[in-house]
């Protein structure tokens, strides 16, 4: 069952989809990045971990937006979302601990991709199932690399954008579009309430 906070929270980073895809850069292959992703340990997996401490170690000094975003994660309170941080942080740790990828992953965009992957993925797909299932490990795959600003190695961008479309669990289910409805509808309520407060200000302090 889709977790609708999750997809609020993602829709309140403004991060777009289509754009995502403008000026991508070469990254590696998606069979890599789904076999790192099966090496998950199972303790970045576990309850108790910090990963917003876990972030500040695995990124040093160079990661403020990234231990920023897994801060905005784990401010869900949900454990998908402290999931999701957890496996991106495993596979750029994991690139000292268990090899390279045939090409780094973007770093200047890691914030982005781990948003998108504790937020928007993981309010659909349990990354526990990342892991596990052959299909949504894909799907986690080319949404990290999608969010990194990188194309699959090997794939044109027509390619990576269809089969990533057909992959895409939020898109096809109604929680995302619900998350929106809602959002847009607090959004005007805000704007009216505001509208309503600067006309009351303007009557009383208007001259006479």
């Amino acid at each position: 069952m889709a977790d609708e906070e999750l997809f609020g929270a993602w829709l309140d980073q403004e991060l777009d989809l289509d754009a995502a895809w403008n000026g991508l850069e070469p990254g590696p292959t998606v069979d890599e990045v789904m076999a790192r992703i099966s090496t998950t340990p199972s303790w970045f997996l576990d309850d108790s971990v910090d990963v917003v401490a876990l972030a500040g170690d695995v990124l040093d000094e160079s990661g403020g937006p990234v231990v920023a975003a897994a801060r905005k994660a784990a401010a869900t309170a949900k454990v998908a979302a402290r999931q999701g941080v957890a496996v991106v942080l495993w596979l750029v740790s994991s690139q000292e601990l268990a090899g390279r990828l045939s090409t780094d992953l973007r770093l200047d965009r890691l914030d982005r991709a781990l948003l998108a992957m504790s937020l928007r993925l993981a309010a659909v797909v349990e990354p526990q199932r990342w892991v596990e299932e052959a299909e949504r490990r894909e799907e986690a795959a080319r949404t990290l690399l999608l969010w990194c600003g990188q194309c699959p190695g090997g794939e044109s961008e027509q390619n990576a954008r269809a089969i990533l479309s057909r992959l895409d669990s939020a898109a096809r289910g109604e929680a995302l579009e619900r998350a929106r409805r809602d959002r847009e509808h607090r959004s005007e309520i805000r704007r009216r309430l505001e509208q309503a407060r600067a006309r009351e200000a303007a009557t009383r302090y208007s001259p006479e």
